[in-house]
């Protein structure tokens, strides 16, 4: 193939990206958060500083940063330097990597609570949580090495032009899908318990049903960019990792959100101070359903 074949083939992938999905991405996660404003100055702003506030609000905000503004950088930055191309790929690429981190610590949380705390469910999850970390830093770092830049082609080039890269990303995103399968099970066997038993709907519906959900739209997106990644050429990899880091951090504070706003209205004074829920898997107890700590 020819050299303006493969100048043709990457600006093609890059422009579509750019505009379509990079963009896209971005003006998902300003609307969303025009959305949910109201909801998060009553629930989270408002509420007392601790862990569960502050892990929040780095995961909400942060892609503010990896996901629009360095991505601005990198696509349409004018004379931009292949140094800074790729000092600036890492330090976006490491970012989204704890990104998605911060947010699979607050839905492990989230289904270590719906089993009640159980210690040993707990060290189970702490042990797959840092060993699925470890693996995706080892990737990312393989990955990120490997990412080379050139000079623009042309003078009217605009963003960063890489050269090189490797497929190996893809692991990251099967690790999350493994990951991610694992909660959903452990999310739908206390769901299915509760929905044969009855009781609270709107309990069943913000704590299980809407988990669930979320689980499968994140196990979807896994799949799709791992199809992405192996399927297509390497002009596409990247094409939609942003919309993934939007929709994940999306999903992941719309949980906390919901879950914050039922709870007011069962015990406007409830907190954990860890996991913000406390679940009773005994439904029939009412009084049992949720505890003050």
């Amino acid at each position: 193939m020819s050299a303006l074949s493969q100048l043709i083939r990457y600006m093609a992938a890059d422009r579509l990206a750019t505009v379509l999905l990079a963009v896209a991405a971005a003006m998902l996660l300003v609307y969303d958060c025009s959305l949910t404003l109201g909801m998060e100055i009553e629930f989270v702003w408002s509420s007392p500083w601790g862990f569960m506030k502050v892990l929040y609000i780095v995961q909400r905000y942060l892609p503010f940063f990896d996901t629009i503004f360095l991505c601005l950088i990198h696509q349409l930055a004018v004379n931009i330097d292949p140094y800074v191309c790729h000092i600036v790929e890492t330090i976006r690429g490491w970012l989204m990597i704890f990104g998605f981190t911060l947010s699979e610590v607050i839905l492990t949380l989230r289904a270590w609570a719906v089993w009640e705390r159980d210690l040993r469910l707990g060290v189970f999850l702490l042990f797959l949580i840092t060993l699925m970390t470890v693996a995706e830093i080892y990737v990312t770092r393989v990955f990120l090495r490997g990412l080379q830049f050139s000079t623009k082609p042309y003078p009217e080039f605009v963003g960063c032009f890489p050269t090189s890269g490797n497929r190996i990303v893809y692991l990251d995103w099967v690790l999350l899908m493994i990951y991610e399968a694992v909660i959903l099970v452990l999310m739908t066997i206390p769901g299915i318990a509760s929905y044969r038993r009855g009781g609270n709907i709107d309990m069943h519906h913000v704590i299980y049903r809407e988990g669930i959900i979320m689980y499968i739209y994140l196990f979807a997106l896994s799949i799709v960019n791992v199809v992405v990644v192996c399927a297509l050429s390497a002009e596409y990899v990247a094409i939609i990792f942003s919309v993934e880091r939007v929709l994940h951090t999306l999903l992941t504070s719309r949980v906390v959100l919901h879950i914050r706003e039922y709870m007011k209205r069962q015990q406007p004074s409830y907190t954990d101070g860890l996991t913000d829920l406390h679940v009773d898997l005994d439904a029939s107890k009412p009084e049992n359903r949720f505890h003050k700590r």
